[in-house]
């Protein structure tokens, strides 16, 4: 079984999208009615996250 990432924060998803990695599709939360993209997690998904975290501390 795949895992996903549901990502609510637009500027951890502009920066995955500069290293390569694109959502599968932006949607709607229909509880919150906040926007999020989902991603797949994979190995490159998970190195950019981890260079993401980094670089914001």
């Amino acid at each position: 079984m795949k895992n996903y990432f549901f990502c609510y924060n637009k500027k951890v998803s502009d920066f995955l999208k500069t290293k390569g990695i694109y959502y599968i599709t932006v949607a709607q939360d229909v509880k919150t009615l906040k926007i999020f993209s989902l991603f797949e997690i994979t190995p490159s998904f998970q190195q950019a996250l981890e260079e993401y975290k980094n670089q914001s501390k």
